[in-house]
């Protein structure tokens, strides 16, 4: 848990896990204490497990110590011709996954048709990991200052595609639903903040001057939609861009106290409201 986190710490307009944010060579989080220490020990666990799951026993020597994780890499680099392991043409070792086919929801309003996923293969990729090795040891052993780059992460993240592992993702899904829970709390507080300053006159005043701009219309735009009653004000003015996963509750913004309901926030009502829903079916 302590490894997801950190490696999914927001880093503002420089987080090296918003996508085209950095290059593959730009430094992973230069200012995060002991990341090396962290990134090896979650590589050595992480290849542990997939090892002992794959190829019970092999993950430690002869006196029972967990081998090392440059001594893991050779090991699986050996696995190549047991029928458990390929290498892929950009020389990646792969371990199929064992569930070749998997579904999800097409959309919220096919929510019971299902599309079929392609498998969910593990990657590792020896050289990179390798590389990451040689950047984080002498930081470890104050012998430098350490060099960790994205590449290394990416690759140390794809190692939770194993079905030994498959946490991380878990816990980012976790850390994203309070941070958008915190996000919700705050825009709440804001928008409340507003209406104090302004006033009930004022705010009545304006909601009767509202327009929509994202009304409905056939032909210049379909896919508006009508105002909606905003939670925290109780005007007819919370102005929808767009519906959750689940088509039940507005992403948009208030056009009087400016309360703003994200897409995360509305699939969590949403979400709440689709299970009300069908316990009512029941």
């Amino acid at each position: 848990m302590e490894l997801s986190l950190a490696l999914r710490e927001p880093l503002g307009e420089h987080d090296v896990f918003r996508v085209g944010a950095m290059n593959a060579d730009e430094p992973f989080a230069p200012n995060l204490a002991g990341r090396e220490a962290i990134f090896d020990q979650a590589l050595t666990n992480g290849l542990a497990a997939i090892v002992a799951h794959e190829w019970a026993g092999e993950e430690a020597d002869a006196k029972g110590r967990m081998l090392s994780a440059r001594a893991l890499l050779r090991l699986l680099e050996g696995k190549t011709s047991d029928g458990k392991l390929s290498v892929s043409a950009d020389g990646v070792l792969v371990i199929p996954d064992p569930h070749e086919q998997r579904s999800v929801p097409q959309s919220a309003t096919t929510f019971f048709e299902w599309a079929e996923l392609p498998p969910l293969d593990t990657r590792i990729d020896v050289r990179v990991l390798d590389d990451a090795l040689d950047a984080s040891q002498p930081a470890r052993h104050a012998r430098g200052v350490g060099g960790l780059k994205r590449r290394h992460i990416e690759a140390l993240l794809a190692l939770d595609d194993h079905e030994s592992l498959r946490v991380m993702s878990e816990q980012h899904e976790d850390r994203a639903w309070q941070s958008a829970r915190e996000e919700d709390g705050h825009s709440l507080a804001r928008a409340v903040a507003f209406l104090q300053l302004i006033g009930d006159e004022e705010a009545a005043e304006r909601a009767e001057r509202v327009e929509n701009p994202n009304d409905y219309h056939p032909k210049h735009n379909p896919d508006g939609h009508d105002l909606e009653l905003c939670p925290v004000c109780g005007f007819e003015t919370f102005c929808v861009r767009a519906l959750d996963t689940f088509g039940r509750v507005g992403i948009g913004q208030c056009l009087v106290c400016t309360y703003v309901r994200s897409l995360r926030t509305a699939d969590d009502e949403g979400f709440s409201e689709h299970l009300a829903w069908l316990g009512d079916k029941d």
